[in-house]
């Protein structure tokens, strides 16, 4: 068994090897991928309260206003078009010809034998039709939906009501026939012709990222609403990326990227993708541990927490999970100092995010429209490992107690 294990891992390293000295060289990766600047991932200088690990910027420009839409409503599909049309709709995201990557939160989709969207393990599948109708409606040229599945048992896109699946097929096998077969549903897995390598600030230095994913013009991130269990206290748009990762290469679960430091993967998947829109899928959630209800996360119904179903959505990756945290940790502590910052703080890969310029979590850069946050805040069970808050390394030997 060990020897079995050894010879894996050993594989795996290898395969590595192979990818990064003959497919594509250093310099071939930064030519190749001219938009992703190896400066941009300096983190920001901070100065850091003793008590509360507040924050400063040290010498950079103030980030801009970003726009996060909440709406509330009984009809996902009319919610989800709604929140993207206070963002401007869909035409400042998408423009005519464009090839458009999806990544919903399927990665538990027909895995556990019960059904995933009511769980809250997995984004309505109103929600991601929604945002994919509104793709094509814009001009996009095609819609790819995709997951990387690792698992023996396949994403099942159709699936049953009450039973297992994303249950998303037949609402895009509508749309297609209206809108002439451009939407794709796919196992990342089984479609990847080749990797592109990515700048990372970990040991892994590089990250290889699907072609499908890398060569879309539009890249949008639909995650449900869920806290998680350890290492992080929430799974939202921005870890919702660790799902495109190519086993092949990091194992599953994907333990490489754990090993060298899953918050700042997280961050550097971003940095390099830069997802042009997030869609938080808020029907139904997850507490407790999530995320899934394998691992003893608590489904939640969110209309029987605030009177009707939430969509969360933006430009700006780091502001919508911030919001998002916000909206489902109203009274977890502690609470920084600065309440601007709020709890988003203590959730490492979006501090992190924040400070390496990525966007924002402050609320006085976080313009919201539709609902007012405090009329729709939540306090969801956290998971019960430990895993908030998060308190931030010191910084030039200072502690933070």
């Amino acid at each position: 068994m060990i020897l079995r294990i050894w010879l894996r891992k050993a594989l795996t390293n290898l395969f590595v090897l192979i990818f990064v000295l003959f497919r594509v060289s250093k310099g071939e990766a930064g030519k190749e991928n001219s938009r992703f600047d190896e400066n941009k991932y300096n983190s920001l200088s901070l100065s850091v309260d003793r008590k509360t690990a507040k924050i400063s910027s040290a010498g950079k420009e103030q980030i801009s206003v970003s726009d996060v839409s909440i709406i509330k409503g009984g009809d996902v599909y009319s919610i989800t078009k709604e929140a993207i049309d206070l963002l401007g709709g869909m035409k400042k995201v998408v423009s005519p010809g464009s090839k458009v990557f999806i990544k919903p939160n399927y990665i538990t989709g027909g895995l556990d034998g019960h059904d995933p969207v009511a769980s809250g393990e997995i984004a309505h599948p109103a929600v991601v039709a929604a945002v994919a109708e509104e793709c094509l409606k814009a001009g996009a040229k095609e819609v790819i939906i995709g997951e990387w599945v690792e698992r023996p048992i396949e994403i099942n896109f159709g699936g049953k009501e009450g039973r297992e699946g994303a249950q998303v097929k037949k609402l895009i096998d509508r749309l297609n026939k209206k809108y002439r077969h451009k939407i794709y549903l796919i196992n990342l897995m089984d479609y990847t012709k080749s990797f592109k390598f990515v700048p990372s600030k970990t040991s892994l230095k590089y990250l290889a990222i699907p072609d499908i994913v890398a060569n879309a013009d539009v890249i949008i991130s639909i995650p449900s609403l869920k806290t998680h269990h350890y290492p992080s206290p929430v799974s939202l748009g921005m870890k919702n990326f660790m799902g495109i990762m190519p086993s092949l290469f990091y194992g599953e679960p994907r333990y490489k990227l754990h090993e060298a430091g899953i918050h700042q993967i997280i961050v550097d998947i971003n940095e390099a993708l830069r997802p042009d829109l997030v869609v938080v899928s808020g029907a139904f959630g997850m507490e407790g541990r999530g995320a899934s209800v394998y691992l003893s996360g608590k489904p939640v119904d969110v209309n029987s927490r605030v009177g009707g179903a939430l969509v969360i959505a933006g430009t700006d990756p780091v502001a919508v999970d911030a919001t998002a945290t916000r909206l489902i940790t109203k009274d977890w502590r502690p609470v920084p100092e600065d309440l601007q910052l709020g709890s988003p703080w203590y959730v490492h890969h979006l501090r992190m995010a924040y400070e390496q310029g990525l966007g924002n979590i402050n609320t006085a850069n976080i313009h919201i429209v539709g609902e007012k946050l405090e009329d729709v805040q939540m306090n969801w069970e956290p998971s019960d490992d430990n895993v908030y808050p998060e308190i931030p390394e010191p910084k030039n030997g200072q502690s933070i107690n």
